[in-house]
C-alpha cells in the first residue's frame, strides 16, 4: 500500500494533468474551430467577409485616396498600376469609389440587419412568451409588414424623407422585423412550455430571468443563421434602392451607386460597372454560403455531403 504522504506528494502532479485534460477538450469543443474544421466553404466566405470589412474600415486611412477627387484629364483611363481599377467620367479613382463604397454599404447593411433583429427578437420573445393578446397584437402587426412589398415602400418611404441612408435603413428593417419575429417566436413558444422552464417559474424566478437564462440562449442559433441571411438581403435592397435612385445619393458612393453611374457608360469604360458588380455579387455569395453553412454546422439533423 502507498503512504498517504506518497499519495499527497502526487496530488499536485494530478491536479496539473487535470487542467491540461481540461484544456485540451475545450480546445477540441471550440466551435470556431470546429466550425472552420468541419466547414472549409463557410471558413472561406468568413475569410472574404472579414477581409471586405476590414478593407473597408481600415482602406480609408491607408491611402487610397480621395473618392471625391476630380481630374478632368484623367477621364476614362483604364486600369493600370497608376489607378488599379480606372477611372470613371469625371476623373475620379474608381478603387477609392469601392472602398469607401464598401464602407457605406456594409456599414448600412451590418446596422440595418443589427437593428432588425434587435426590434424582432423583442417582438418574438414578448409574442412567444407571453401568449394570449400580446401574440395576437403582434402576430397581426407582423402580418400588416409582411405584405408590403419592398420596392413599393422604398417609394413610398423616399416621397416621405426623401432618398437617402435614413429611408434605406427603414426599408430594411420594416421587411426583416417579422421575419426575425417569426423566427423567435417558434422556439420561444417551445422553450416556454419544457420541464427547467416551469421549474423556474414554480421556484419564483422572475420573467426576464427565465428569458434571458433558459429562452434567449436556446433561440440564440436560428436567430444567428437568419442574421447572415438578412445581411445578405439587406446588401441586395441597399444595392437594388442605390442603383434605382431611392438610396444613397451622390456624391457619395456605395456599390448601388456606383453601379448606377456606371450602367451609362458600360460600352465605353466597362469597368465601372465590372469592379462594383463583381464586389457585390461576391459578398452576397460569401454570405448566403455562410449562412448556409452556419445552419448545416448548428442543426445536426442536416446531413453533411
Amino acid at each position: 500500500m502507498r503512504s498517504r504522504a506518497s499519495d499527497a506528494a502526487d496530488l499536485p502532479g494530478l491536479a496539473r494533468a487535470d487542467i491540461t485534460n481540461a484544456r485540451l477538450l475545450r480546445k477540441r469543443t471550440n466551435p470556431v474551430l470546429r466550425f472552420i474544421r468541419e466547414s472549409p466553404v463557410g471558413a472561406v466566405s468568413a475569410l472574404f467577409l472579414v477581409t471586405a470589412v476590414a478593407v473597408a474600415l481600415v482602406g480609408p486611412f491607408a491611402g487610397v485616396g480621395d473618392p471625391t477627387d476630380i481630374s478632368p484629364r484623367a477621364r476614362f483611363e483604364g486600369p493600370s498600376w497608376d489607378s488599379l481599377m480606372g477611372t470613371d467620367e469625371l476623373g475620379r479613382d474608381e478603387f477609392a469609389r469601392l472602398v469607401y463604397a464598401l464602407r457605406i454599404s456594409f456599414g448600412l447593411a451590418i446596422a440595418s440587419a443589427l437593428l432588425a433583429a434587435t426590434l424582432g427578437t423583442i417582438l418574438g420573445l414578448v409574442s412567444g412568451f407571453a401568449g394570449g393578446v400580446p401574440d395576437e397584437i403582434i402576430g397581426r402587426l407582423m402580418d400588416v409588414l409582411f405584405a408590403f412589398p419592398t420596392l413599393l415602400l422604398a417609394i413610398i418611404i423616399a416621397a416621405v424623407l426623401g432618398p437617402g441612408i435614413t429611408g434605406v435603413i427603414i426599408t430594411i428593417v420594416v421587411v426583416t422585423v417579422p421575419i426575425f419575429s417569426r423566427v423567435v417566436r417558434g422556439p420561444t413558444l417551445s422553450v416556454r412550455e419544457m420541464e427547467y422552464t416551469i421549474a423556474a417559474r414554480v421556484i419564483g424566478a422572475s420573467s426576464r430571468r427565465i428569458i434571458f437564462r433558459h429562452v434567449l440562449p436556446n433561440v440564440s442559433t436560428p436567430l444567428l443563421v437568419q442574421l447572415a441571411f438578412t445581411l445578405s438581403g439587406a446588401l441586395i435592397a441597399e444595392g437594388a434602392l442605390s442603383f434605382l435612385g431611392l438610396g444613397v445619393q451622390p456624391p457619395t458612393p456605395s456599390l448601388g451607386s456606383l453601379l448606377s453611374d456606371g450602367q451609362t457608360y458600360m460600352e465605353l469604360a466597362p469597368w465601372m460597372m465590372f469592379f462594383p458588380g463583381l464586389t457585390l455579387a461576391a459578398s452576397i455569395l460569401a454570405v448566403n454560403l455562410l449562412g448556409d453553412e452556419l445552419q448545416r454546422f448548428a442543426d445536426p439533423r442536416l446531413v453533411r455531403t
